[in-house]
Parts: C-alpha cells; structure tokens; sequence
C-alpha cells in the first residue's frame, strides 16, 4: 500500500509538469495512467480524474478572471451545450452498466482509447499547422450556435470519458471564435471548470470518485504545474507535444485492444 501511496504524487507531478509545460489538458495523461499504470477500473478513473480536474481548474479560472482574460458570454453559451450533455453522457454510461457492468466496462475503454486518439491528433494538428483563428470582424451571432455545439459534443466526452474539456473545446474554438490566444485560454478553463465540476458532482453521486485518491494527486501536481509553467519557456514545446502525441497513441492501442 505504502508503494501506492508513494506513487500517486508521482503521477500527479507528472501530470502537472506537463499540463505547465504543454499547456495541455491534464485528462489525456491522468485517465490513462489510472487505468494503465494503477489499474483503475474506467468509471473510476474518469470520476476521480474529473474530482481532480475540478480544483486545478478553479484554481486557474480565478486567476484568468483576476486578469480579465475570460469572455463570460462565451462562457455561458459553452454551458449551455455542455452541461446537459455532460449529464446525458453519465447517464448513458449508468444505464449501460445497470445492463452488465462489465461490458460497459469495456466499451467506456474503447470510448476513452478514440477520445485519446481524436486528442492526439488535435495536437499534432496545432503544432504542425497552428491555430487558424478567426478575423476580430468576422464575430457574428451565427457563431452562438456553433459555440453551444462545440460545448455539446465537449461535454458529452468529457462526461463519459473526462477527456476532452482542454483538448477538443480549445481546439475547436480557435476555429470560430474572434479572441486573442489569452481570452481563448481563460474563457476555455473558466467554461471547463463548469464542466468538469458539474460531471464530477454527477460522478461521484454515483459513487465513481476515489476522494482519497484525487488529493494524493493533487499533492504532486501543484508543485509540477509550478516547475513546468516556469520552464515553458526553455524547453521545446513542440518536440514535448510531439513525443505526448506518440504516447496518447500508444495508450490508446493498449485501451483499444
């Protein structure tokens, strides 16, 4: 137990030094460690990775609002989509298990294996080709619904597999939001910490969250948030998000064999 204990730090340092460094979300390397590396059943590792998420996401949505670098309007419209998808999806994902527990077991596998693959992909895309954003006077209200079904589709994976709140959402919003990269990233972590709190409360109602667990991770990953945010600046980034992308890929296989 004591080797547990010891490790459960270590991957949420890990985690956190590579979320600072990469900017990336934290659910495509957490879900997978749980499951792969300490054995997890998935509906665990989704609900104690979401438990997790949840304060690390607080805690960077109040310091994007003391920079006023979140759009709230944004916001809400995210919400509007991902919030009862989110939902949705955890509901789905009960009455599957009501059905056989463990056939649900695997498809969420198989789920949270696409949902690595669609992740990496998505990075290797912006680190090759970059972020397309859209003109500041291209912004009209058409864009409303677009943005409440990028929230939607979010949601309902993010719901189901926890993957998704920092990958998909802000990699599809640069593709149709007018913001600067700043308010893109604080309106996406502010909207996100909605959402995975919002499925992390529906998570743990049905009894997926390891509280215990989720705050050994956390004991790790705050001090390597710290490191990795500090050294962003002097290790390659794009060689680190290409070499994640392989290991999302090859956690991915493992989970869909």
């Amino acid at each position: 137990m004591w080797c547990i204990d010891w490790l459960l730090p270590l991957f949420g340092f890990i985690v956190g030094f590579l979320v600072g460094l990469t900017g990336m979300g934290g659910a495509v390397v957490m879900t997978p460690l749980l499951m792969l590396g300490l054995g997890l059943p998935p509906t665990t590792a989704v609900g104690t990775d979401l438990a997790y998420a949840t304060l690390t996401k607080l805690a960077g949505a109040w310091q994007h609002w003391r920079q006023a670098t979140v759009d709230f309007q944004m916001v809400r419209d995210l919400a509007l989509g991902s919030l009862p998808a989110s939902l949705a999806a955890i509901g789905l994902l009960t009455w599957l298990r009501q059905g056989d527990a463990g056939l649900a077991d695997v498809w969420l596998e198989q789920a949270i294996g696409l949902a690595l693959i669609l992740a990496a992909l998505l990075m290797l895309q912006r680190v090759f080709l970059g972020d397309a954003r859209v003109p500041p006077t291209e912004r009209s209200t058409g864009h409303r619904a677009v943005v409440i079904a990028i929230g939607a589709l979010g949601g309902f994976l993010v719901g189901l597999t926890s993957v998704g709140s920092g990958s998909l959402i802000l990699a599809l919003l640069v593709l149709v939001v007018p913001l600067s990269a700043e308010r893109l990233v604080g309106t996406d972590i502010a909207h996100a910490t909605l959402l995975v709190g919002t499925a992390a409360l529906a998570h743990f109602y049905l009894g997926h969250v390891d509280l215990a667990l989720a705050g050994q991770l956390l004991v790790g990953s705050v001090p390597g948030v710290l490191l990795g945010s500090r050294l962003m600046l002097r290790v390659p980034r794009r060689a680190l998000q290409v070499g994640l992308a392989g290991l999302l890929m090859v956690s991915a296989v493992r989970l869909l064999q």
